[in-house]
């Protein structure tokens, strides 16, 4: 064992720079080569993760048979003209809920695509049997939508940059995570690495000195979501079905690469992925190798030399998100065996956040509207609880001067949007009158 635990070392302190969608890989290859030391560690974690999804795979009294829920909340930080392109508050809001309905798919066989499995890959298809849904409630109790905004002056965030944690941090122009041991943090920014559409700090990363605050996702800004008629922005196009939180949220799970490390064959100059149902394979795959972007099946390789050859359509590939259509009974089994335990189990025990808190009446203004981003250099967004439209949206000053009165008429959905960019920086009150109360919620103006 020892003699393997070194080549897998080794493995790990030569990651390719090469052509790259996820920076999980090349984070973690930075922090090794930083701490040598820290490579035997995860080489052992992996060997001993494929031991209990061995054992697990044999049954027993702790393999769930009901599908668990997971709270997700995003922390979107971007400057106002990438907001504008996402369809500022309320488009943001709907490319997260398409974001979970997504999740919601892929994670449970759901996705309509899933017939696209070939033939061969049918029988190993298999369903994760995780569920997500946005937050609803604060860690301090309170409702929310699920996101919250935060308006910034950087044009875009390093991944490789202090392993990708600047915009965890909400005293230096990000937003701090949420208590991740109870929700699903996901960062959505703007990338500043060309070709990086997401990565990830799993719970394993805590062995290499990274933080709870650090666990969760970070996805680029071009790729969150999915598109329909009202939502068009994607960059790049390719990228537009919401694949890419599909990807990192198997990798926050634990899922590898189905490629290992790749370039490489497992045990031949690559890691394995400690998946047994996916096909080993030499490397990564893109639609753009291919005539006309249309990768062939069967698809074979060093690796793989036989049909049906390598499993490309698997969401930890990297191909376009209309080729990515499955995960396999082995991926479920490595997930299943890994949320009996630890932060993966936790974060799947709190179902109750995703629903707003009860006795809403009961709980004062709360639950009726949030107010983001706040802090804000101009534009607010006021956000309103289902069936909760106010019959007037006033902002008054320190004084008690009302400076706007908002057309409640322009609400677009649950939301509002209003410019206070001409107030000057300070302290202003939101006043929100519904049918029976008037709640002040207070603004600042940076």
């Amino acid at each position: 064992m020892k003699k393997c635990l070194l080549i897998a070392a080794a493995l790990w302190s030569s990651v390719s720079w090469a052509q790259q969608k996820c920076a999980t890989d090349l984070i973690l290859q930075q922090r090794l080569l930083e701490h040598p030391e820290y490579a035997p560690i995860r080489a052992l974690y992996l060997e001993q993760a494929a031991q209990q999804a061995s054992l697990f795979s044999q049954g027993g009294p702790q393999q769930k048979t009901t599908t668990v829920k997971v709270p997700v909340v995003f922390h979107v930080i971007l400057n106002n003209p990438k907001q504008i392109q996402l369809g500022q508050a309320a488009g943001i809001l709907q490319r997260a809920q398409d974001q979970i309905d997504v999740l919601n798919e892929d994670f449970n066989m759901l996705n309509a695509d899933i017939v696209k499995v070939p033939a061969p890959f049918a029988p190993v298809k298999g369903s994760l049997n995780i569920s997500f849904g946005l937050a609803h409630r604060k860690p301090d109790g309170t409702s929310t939508s699920g996101v919250e905004i935060r308006s910034t002056t950087l044009g875009s965030f390093s991944a490789l940059t202090n392993s990708g944690s600047d915009p965890k941090q909400g005293s230096v122009n990000g937003l701090d995570a949420w208590d991740p041991t109870r929700y699903l943090n996901v960062w959505i920014v703007d990338i500043q690495e060309a070709g990086i559409l997401g990565f990830t700090i799993p719970p394993s990363f805590l062995s290499f000195n990274y933080t709870m605050q650090d666990l969760g996702l970070v996805i680029d800004y071009g790729a969150f979501g999915r598109q329909s008629s009202s939502i068009t922005f994607f960059n790049p196009a390719t990228n537009n079905l919401g694949r890419t939180m599909t990807h990192e949220t198997g990798h926050f799970f634990e899922l590898i690469h189905t490629f290992g490390l790749g370039p490489g064959c497992p045990g031949s100059g690559d890691i394995d992925d400690n998946i047994a149902d996916t096909p080993p394979q030499d490397n990564s795959t893109f639609n753009s190798t291919y005539p006309g972007g249309n990768i062939p099946f069967p698809l074979t390789d060093a690796c793989s030399p036989n049909a049906p050859g390598i499993m490309w359509m698997n969401f930890m590939d990297y191909p376009d998100d209309s080729s990515l259509v499955m995960f396999t009974a082995g991926q479920s089994n490595y997930v299943q065996s890994n949320i009996t335990t630890g932060i993966l189990k936790s974060i799947t025990e709190h179902p109750e956040l995703c629903d707003y808190p009860t006795g809403i009446a009961a709980l004062g203004p709360e639950p009726f509207f949030n107010i983001f981003p706040n802090p804000s250099s101009g534009w607010v967004h006021f956000s309103f609880a289902a069936g909760q439209v106010p019959t007037s949206l006033l902002v008054r000053n320190l004084l008690g001067q009302v400076v706007r009165e908002i057309p409640v008429s322009d609400v677009q959905g649950s939301v509002l949007a209003c410019d206070l960019s001409d107030c000057r920086p300070g302290v202003y009150f939101a006043e929100c009158t519904f049918a029976d109360q008037t709640v002040l919620k207070k603004i600042i103006i940076e």
